[in-house]
């Protein structure tokens, strides 16, 4: 399945009709946080997947029924490009003082510049994504959609990013992911980990909104960052098929 293709497939998930009227359908809960016609679709992902080589993963997305979000009523061509360029300054989508008011944002992109060590650029140096990927607020109906929802969607994911680190944010995304990945729930960093095709480094940290030290520098030696640094410091990889070079 080509990307476009697959990021449409998440955001008009064909689990949602069932889930918005069968109350059994392990979905059900967070469906129904959005009664009605015209809701927020499910977020596959922000940023340019296939190029960022930082990928976040948390548990679901948060909602704001403010925001200028995609519906069904959305066309497939503006719902591809909003969530593909949902950061770039020149889409307009979200300007950099409504990205500077949202703490999961910032916290992230803080993450993201720590192995950088320069300024990160959202959906550019770092794309995110979500084991459930309809929104709620306090991780609302994730627990009863997280197996539906994680094993439908994120092994098709992981294939079409070319991250070399994958950060998990979170109790939901380190338990999931450690399992499913074979990792030590107990150490926050983990090299040459086979996912989806590629060997990536991933590094478990606290939900940004978490009231906890989220710095990756509070939780790693010196030596593993500097790392992590110097994944990044190769040449960006533009298709999966340069994987095997991680």
């Amino acid at each position: 399945m080509k990307s476009d293709e697959l990021l449409l497939s998440i955001a008009r998930c064909p689990e949602l009709a069932t889930a918005r009227t069968d109350r059994a359908h392990p979905c059900s809960k967070i469906a129904g946080v959005q009664p009605g016609g015209l809701y927020q679709v499910p977020e596959p992902w922000s940023g340019h997947i296939e190029k960022a080589p930082i990928l976040f993963i948390s548990s679901n997305p948060s909602i704001n029924e403010d925001e200028y979000f995609p519906t069904p009523s959305w066309s497939q061509t503006d719902t591809i490009d909003y969530f593909r360029r949902r950061f770039d300054l020149d889409a307009g989508y979200v300007s950099p003082k409504a990205y500077n008011r949202v703490r999961f944002w910032t916290g992230i992109r803080a993450r993201a510049k720590e192995i950088l060590k320069r300024d990160a650029v959202p959906g550019q140096d770092f794309a995110l994504t979500e084991l459930v990927h309809c929104k709620s607020r306090r991780e609302h109906g994730v627990r009863e959609a997280l197996p539906l929802c994680s094993k439908r969607w994120l092994e098709a994911i992981m294939e079409h990013s070319v991250s070399r680190i994958v950060i998990l944010l979170g109790g939901l995304a380190r338990d999931t992911c450690a399992q499913l990945w074979k990792l030590d729930r107990c150490e926050y960093v983990h090299f040459d980990i086979s996912i989806a095709g590629c060997n990536r480094a991933v590094v478990i940290l606290p939900h940004p909104n978490a009231y906890e030290r989220k710095t990756i520098a509070s939780r790693v030696p010196f030596a593993q960052l500097e790392r992590l640094n110097s994944l990044l410091l190769q040449p960006r990889l533009e298709h999966k098929t340069q994987c095997e070079g991680f």
